[in-house]
């Protein structure tokens, strides 16, 4: 992420690190919806107070990273943790439907709960245009979401919802760019993910074993790299 936003914005219209945003900043994104999705799904224990944080630091950063792209403060162009934020709503609420499901009573024979995501879905759709990544971005969240839940050894077997989320996971992985190598990039970050997906146990133990990070760390960094780099543009320019 901070590479992609050095390597755009530090000098813009600077085209010699084009090949860092288009490799490891392609990747920045699918890698930090999936680690999101991951965590509302199996360590939150409060998924309502865990959006509220992104959604804190989304309104952090803002004035920021208008700046840094070089558009009036009015100007409405949300940063990509308004998206990830977004993902996660929907995410929440398919969790909590996931898990209210049961063998009897499956998803998508569930008239409340479906409701409930079409719901999600529309105000995910109205938001989209305003925020980065539009409503693919948003999607990729919760398909994550319902991807490692299919996944997961100790739910019951779904290989038709493992199937359908992988081809998801596929298709909103295109969707996210529009050229050749940032959609490779993109393509192959979420591959390594999934492929990852069914070591769930092994990725448990080993985010449990690293040590905890401050809280204003963690809700300070990404307000505080865009700072960082409107400051080294306007030392660069000047």
């Amino acid at each position: 992420m901070s590479a992609d936003h050095l390597a755009r914005y530090l000098q813009p219209g600077n085209m010699d690190y084009y090949w860092l945003a288009a490799t490891l900043g392609r990747a920045a994104f699918p890698l930090f919806a999936a680690m999101l999705a991951w965590h509302l799904l199996f360590n939150s224990q409060n998924p309502g107070r865990y959006t509220l944080r992104i959604l804190l630091i989304a309104l952090l950063a803002q004035p920021f990273y208008a700046l840094m792209i070089g558009l009036p403060m009015t100007y409405l162009a949300l940063n990509v943790c308004f998206t990830l934020a977004a993902g996660l709503s929907v995410g929440w609420l398919l969790k909590t439907a996931l898990y209210s499901s049961s063998a009897q009573t499956p998803l998508w024979l569930n008239t409340r709960w479906l409701l409930a995501l079409v719901a999600a879905g529309l105000g995910a759709w109205l938001v989209a245009p305003w925020v980065d990544y539009g409503m693919t971005g948003i999607l990729l969240v919760p398909v994550l979401l319902l991807f490692f839940y299919a996944s997961d050894p100790t739910q019951v077997h779904r290989p038709g919802l493992l199937i359908t989320s992988l081809l998801l996971c596929g298709w909103l992985g295109i969707g996210l760019n529009t050229s050749g190598l940032p959609t490779l990039s993109t393509l192959l970050a979420l591959g390594l993910l999934l492929l990852m997906a069914n070591q769930s146990s092994k990725i448990q133990a080993f985010s449990q074993a690293l040590p905890t990070l401050p809280r204003w760390l963690w809700l300070g960094f990404y307000p505080g790299h865009l700072l960082l780099i409107v400051m080294l543009s306007h030392a660069v320019r000047h």
